[in-house]
C-alpha cells in the first residue's frame, strides 16, 4: 500500500513543479517590479507627493501578490511534506480535517482534477481525531476521486465534505455500472476493516467513508 501512495506521488511530481512554478513566476515578477520603482526613485533628486504615492500604492498593491504567490507555494510544499511523512508513519493519529486539506492541496498536482473539475470543499467543524492506516485512507479517497474523474468528463463536479468523522465524496454526473463499482471496491478495500464505507448511486455517485475511532 505505501508502495501504491510513493508511485501516486511520482506520477504527480511533474504536476507539483509545474504548481510551484507558477506562483513562484509572479513572485519573482511583481518582486522585480517593486525592485524597479524604488530604484527609480533612488536615482532621482526629487518627487511630488503624487509621484511617491502613485509608486507606493502600486507597490502595496504587488507586494501583496507577492505574498499571496508566497502562501500558495507554501501550501504546497506543506501538503507535499504532509504526504511524505504520513506515507511514513502508517498506521498513526489523523486529523481528518487537516488531512482533507493536505490531500486537496495535493491533488491539485493532478491538472484534471485542477483545471477540468468544479470542486466543492466543504470541510468546516470541529477538529476529529482517529487511529487508522493512513495509506489505507488516502489510498481509498484519491482512488475514489481518480475514479470519478476517469469515468467522467472535462466540467465535472466533486465534492468533499466533512461532517463529523464522515467523509463524503460525490460526483453528480457519474452514473455508476458495475465496473465503476469494482473500482470503488478496490480503491476502498484496505480501508474496509478501519471504516464503513456506504456507496450511494441513486443520485450520480456518493461515496461516504466513517472511520472508526480506536
Amino acid at each position: 500500500m505505501k508502495e501504491k501512495i510513493l508511485a501516486h506521488m511520482g506520477s504527480l511530481l511533474s504536476g507539483v513543479v509545474h504548481n510551484l512554478n507558477t506562483p513562484l513566476m509572479w513572485v519573482m515578477g511583481r518582486a522585480q517590479l517593486v525592485q524597479s520603482r524604488i530604484e527609480r526613485l533612488a536615482s532621482q533628486d526629487s518627487h511630488s507627493k503624487e509621484e511617491i504615492a502613485s509608486v507606493c500604492e502600486k507597490s502595496l498593491k504587488d507586494l501583496g501578490s507577492i505574498i499571496e504567490g508566497a502562501e500558495k507555494i507554501d501550501a504546497i510544499l506543506k501538503g507535499l511534506g504532509y504526504k511524505i511523512h504520513m506515507v511514513n508513519e502508517g498506521f498513526t493519529a489523523v486529523e481528518l480535517r487537516e488531512y482533507l486539506e493536505m490531500e486537496m492541496n495535493f491533488l491539485m498536482a493532478d491538472m484534471r482534477f485542477k483545471h477540468d473539475t468544479t470542486k466543492i470543499i466543504e470541510l468546516g467543524g470541529s477538529a476529529h481525531y482517529t487511529k487508522v492506516d493512513y495509506n489505507a485512507l488516502s489510498s481509498a479517497v484519491t482512488g475514489v476521486i481518480h475514479t470519478m474523474i476517469d469515468r467522467t468528463n472535462k466540467g465535472r463536479t466533486i465534492r468533499v465534505a466533512l461532517n463529523g468523522s464522515v467523509i463524503h465524496l460525490a460526483c453528480p454526473e457519474l452514473k455508476p455500472d458495475d465496473e465503476t463499482r469494482r473500482a470503488i471496491d478496490e480503491a476502498t478495500s484496505p480501508l474496509a476493516p478501519m471504516a464503513d464505507i456506504f456507496v450511494d448511486d441513486s443520485d450520480g455517485l456518493a461515496v461516504a467513508i466513517t472511520v472508526r475511532d480506536r
